[in-house]
C-alpha cells in the first residue's frame, strides 16, 4: 500500500473518529480494523472542524475511501440504486467514446489535410 493512501486512511480515521454513533454502527467492523491498522500513524491531519467535509481540503484518495463508505453502507436503497444507475451510464458514455476512438476501421486511416 503506497504511502498516499495510508495518509488518506488517516484522514477517513480522523473524520470517522468525529462522525456519531450510528453512523459508525453501520460501517463493517473488519473495514474499520483494516483503516485503523494500515492508516499512517505520524501523519498530520489539518482539517478545519468549522468547515464541512465538501469544503475540506482532503486528499483526492481520502475522497474517494468516503464516498465508497457512503455508497456502500450509508446512502439509503434509493441513493444507491441511483447511484447504480449513474454509474452504468457513464461507464457505457466511455466504452462509446473508445469505441470510436479506436473503431478498426479507422484506424489506418491517414488524416489529409487541406
Amino acid at each position: 500500500m503506497t504511502v498516499e493512501y495510508q495518509n488518506a486512511l488517516a484522514e477517513v480515521d480522523y473524520i470517522l473518529s468525529i462522525t456519531s454513533e450510528d453512523i459508525i454502527k453501520k460501517i463493517p467492523k473488519s473495514l474499520l480494523n483494516f483503516i485503523k491498522t494500515n492508516k499512517t500513524k505520524n501523519y498530520q491531519i489539518s482539517l478545519n472542524d468549522e468547515l464541512s467535509l465538501v469544503e475540506q481540503p482532503l486528499k483526492k484518495e481520502t475522497r474517494a475511501i468516503i464516498s465508497l463508505i457512503y455508497r456502500s453502507y450509508l446512502c439509503s436503497p434509493n441513493q444507491s440504486r441511483k447511484y447504480k444507475i449513474d454509474d452504468i451510464i457513464e461507464l457505457k458514455k466511455q466504452q462509446l467514446k473508445l469505441d470510436e476512438l479506436y473503431n478498426y476501421e479507422n484506424l489506418f486511416k491517414k488524416n489529409k489535410k487541406i
